[in-house]
């Protein structure tokens, strides 16, 4: 019986020397235990705090060689998290430690929150290095050719994680999440692309949609690419994709066209190119003009390199563009009423700068602007901005300032004469095409000849309710 006894003690003590051992292994010793010297909050941009771990050590409740630190995952966790392929185990950090030994910690929490806690980062502060490093959880990429012509709706619109759009592509920024709950009342709106790009441990395709009808903009957002149904995808069974490039390759152009005929691989020629020779045909020729309206470039239908011996029904077809001829563009010039309201008239011209007889008789009327050499040229048919012919206008030395035909006006207490005329300058204009006359409106103030003027000084009074482009017609 004392040798039963004996062995039990002996095994009951070996039990315990092994608990007491492994608990080592998870808890600083005390002895050895360093000590916090400082412990802040990082205060530094969020999205340059994305971390990844290394694997190389283990996370902690508290810096690792403090004292009571325990393992909350182990080094075999952290290399399997740092190999983790979904977002949710992208990791932020939020606090950093030093400690008396000169080691630097970090306080990391996992974007699903299921680990959080101390993790060694190296030697060196606000630099991650050790069982830390910086981490890119989405790359920025560029929209191809078919994106930026798509038309798309939401495949599944609704409250499910495929219908639902993020304020970034999901859990690549911590705490930043939906855009909204539910996305049913857009199933039938239409969203054009703006932007997209790759999740880096999913590797998936995100786009950034942005509702084509302006007014409402509740559901932009990100959404994985997969989810989305382009309305205008090519139907192989009726159409082809057409594709407009320059003659360096560039593509300016991309839309389908819908051919006549029915059935993958029909043959369609006869719907595209007609004649001797070979043109486009009227429908064919109509649409290319369309799609290529405002960018200034053209397509030879009767050039051998736009011609298809045979074109069927899914194919892609490749057509190059030159650019137009420069073409100079004119301004219909329209006058504020120089009483002050909001009218506008088209400017009549006098026919030579005979004097008028007082400032009623001079209203509306401009003398012509002297001849000029700098036109406003651009590519025929090339699109301009509103902003564009206004700084052309004010930068042109004969339409900067228009002046009508004088009158004299004599004062009634002084008996002199003084001779005054309007002075017009360029308030607004339209966005047009070169090669099509735009619209200009200009403001008059009542000046005395031969005094320099802007509008408001010299005592003149500026037109006021100036309208805008729409209303100069």
């Amino acid at each position: 019986m004392q040798s039963s006894l004996k062995k039990s003690l002996y095994l009951g003590l070996a039990a315990l020397s092994f608990v007491s051992v492994a608990a080592v292994s998870t808890t600083a010793s005390a002895k050895s235990a360093a000590k916090v010297t400082s412990d802040k909050v990082l205060t530094s941009d969020a999205t340059t705090r994305n971390i990844n771990l290394t694997g190389t050590n283990a996370i902690y409740t508290k810096p690792g060689t403090i004292k009571g630190a325990k393992a909350v995952a182990t080094t075999t966790t952290t290399k399997n998290l740092k190999n983790d392929k979904t977002s949710q185990k992208n990791f932020r950090a939020y606090r950093m430690a030093k400690t008396n030994r000169g080691s630097y910690y970090y306080k990391v929490v996992s974007y699903d929150k299921q680990y959080r806690g101390w993790v060694y980062g190296g030697k060196t502060a606000n630099k991650f290095n050790g069982g830390v490093d910086s981490y890119t959880t989405f790359k920025d990429g560029t929209l191809t050719a078919d994106q930026q012509a798509g038309a798309y709706k939401i495949t599944n619109a609704g409250k499910t994680t495929d219908g639902l759009t993020y304020k970034q592509p999901a859990w690549t920024q911590y705490k930043i999440g939906k855009t909204m709950a539910d996305t049913t009342a857009y199933k039938n709106a239409t969203f054009s692309i703006d932007k997209t790009g790759t999740r880096t441990r999913e590797g998936d395709t995100w786009v950034h949609i942005v509702n084509q009808n302006t007014a409402d903009t509740k559901a932009d957002g990100w959404i994985l690419a997969s989810n989305l149904t382009n309305t205008k995808a090519l139907n192989e069974a009726s159409q082809v994709k057409v594709v407009v490039k320059d003659l360096s390759g560039n593509t300016l152009k991309t839309f389908n066209y819908t051919t006549g005929v029915s059935g993958v691989g029909t043959d369609a020629t006869a719907n595209l190119y007609a004649g001797t020779p070979l043109d486009f045909t009227p429908n064919f020729a109509k649409e290319v003009t369309n799609n290529l309206t405002g960018t200034g470039y053209a397509v030879d239908g009767k050039g051998a390199y736009n011609q298809y011996a045979k074109v069927v029904n899914g194919q892609t077809v490749t057509l190059y563009a030159k650019q137009g001829d420069k073409v100079p563009t004119k301004a219909n010039i329209y006058l504020q009423d120089v009483k002050g309201t909001a009218a506008v008239t088209l400017a009549q011209v006098a026919k030579d700068d005979t004097p008028v007889a007082d400032a009623d008789a001079a209203a509306g009327i401009i003398l012509a602007p002297k001849d000029t050499t700098n036109l406003f040229t651009g590519n025929n048919g090339a699109s301009f901005t509103a902003a564009d012919a206004l700084a052309y206008l004010k930068g042109n030395d004969s339409l900067k300032t228009l002046n009508s035909p004088s009158w004299d006006e004599t004062d009634s207490t002084t008996g002199a004469k003084t001779t005054y005329h309007y002075v017009y300058t360029p308030q607004s204009a339209k966005a047009g095409v070169f090669g099509t006359a735009f619209d200009a409106t200009y403001v008059g103030v009542k000046t005395a000849v031969n005094t320099a003027v802007t509008p408001g000084e010299n005592g003149g009074s500026p037109i006021t309710n100036v309208p805008t482009p729409s209303q100069a017609q």
